[in-house]
């Protein structure tokens, strides 16, 4: 730890340049730390001799940030808060009984929460706490006791139990097709108005590959939509804006209710599945042990 104080700046002055940073003002940053406009000017010009650059740009309008400020600005606020949310997660009292589980927003919107009914229900002892994503290396350092997560099987810090498989097939909502010939073959598809999520991980299929997988390169021709949020793009499937590519285990209970139709009988078995985590490095309590029994006979049943 020696070695790592000595590589530090000053910790204070890195605290009070993510104020200063943050506001790009001294005056309000000396507000918000409850010290003089001085002491904030003090602070980095020691930050700024200690380092050997200039932080903070004086034009006609307020301060801005140089490259190097920039640079130091997101490593700060990134370590800063990585130890305040762990801080805040360890000052946390855990209440007896109390499970964390993480998982990302859309398979929680989707899947979770049509059946968390039947878990409260049969564990009443167990205060069930469930919070949206978690980088899998910090499961432990964050609280979190499970977690589902949609990938190949492979994470570092946590043991991964496959929990459903999943296959990617067209969806659209009943009034959509209302009026509109059946469609007979894939390439009928590509007159279709088509609703995209715009790829942003490695774990979603486009429209594109979907097609190619089962020999069709041929471009579309119908009109599309682009969506970044699997949410929304949902809720215009639901609205009869298109059809989109709908994964077989998160659209299952709307296809059950009839909300959802498969305009086609085409599909892809995906090389991905949900996994369950578990923290290599912590135990498993009793409602960890109870919630994992749970999900994985769950996993196993169809829609509700």
């Amino acid at each position: 730890m020696t070695a790592l104080r000595g590589r530090l700046p000053p910790a204070n002055s890195l605290v009070t340049f993510e104020a200063a940073a943050r506001h790009l003002n001294f005056t309000r940053a000396a507000a918000e730390l409850s010290v003089t406009q001085a002491a904030v000017s003090r602070q980095v010009q020691l930050l700024e001799d200690n380092l050997g650059c200039t932080l903070f740009e004086r034009r006609p309008r307020g301060l801005e940030l140089t490259a190097a400020g920039r640079r130091l600005r997101e490593a700060v606020t990134m370590g800063l808060g990585h130890i305040a949310t762990t801080a805040a997660d360890l000052r946390r009292v855990r209440r007896p009984g109390e499970l964390t589980v993480s998982t990302s927003v859309t398979f929680a919107n989707y899947w979770l929460m049509s059946r968390i009914a039947k878990f409260r229900a049969t564990h009443p002892q167990v205060q069930l706490r469930l919070v949206a994503s978690a980088p899998v290396r910090d499961l432990a350092a964050s609280g979190i006791d499970l977690a589902v997560r949609y990938g190949s099987g492979a994470w570092d810090g946590a043991e991964a139990t496959r929990l459903m498989d999943n296959e990617v097939f067209p969806v659209c909502a009943p009034g959509y097709m209302a009026g509109r010939r059946p469609l007979a073959a894939l390439t009928d598809l590509l007159d279709e108005t088509l609703l995209h999520l715009i790829e942003y991980d490695s774990n979603w299929v486009t429209w594109e590959a979907w097609l190619a997988a089962l020999g069709i390169r041929a471009p579309a021709r119908g009109p599309s939509l682009e969506f970044d949020n699997y949410l929304v793009l949902t809720q215009a499937v639901l609205d009869g804006q298109g059809i989109a590519l709908g994964g077989g285990r998160l659209a299952e209970d709307f296809l059950a209710r009839g909300r959802l139709v498969r305009p086609i009988e085409a599909r892809l078995r995906s090389e991905r599945a949900f996994y369950l985590l578990v923290p290599s490095d912590q135990p498993m309590t009793p409602q960890a042990e109870a919630f994992r029994d749970w999900i994985l006979s769950e996993s196993r049943n169809g829609a509700v």
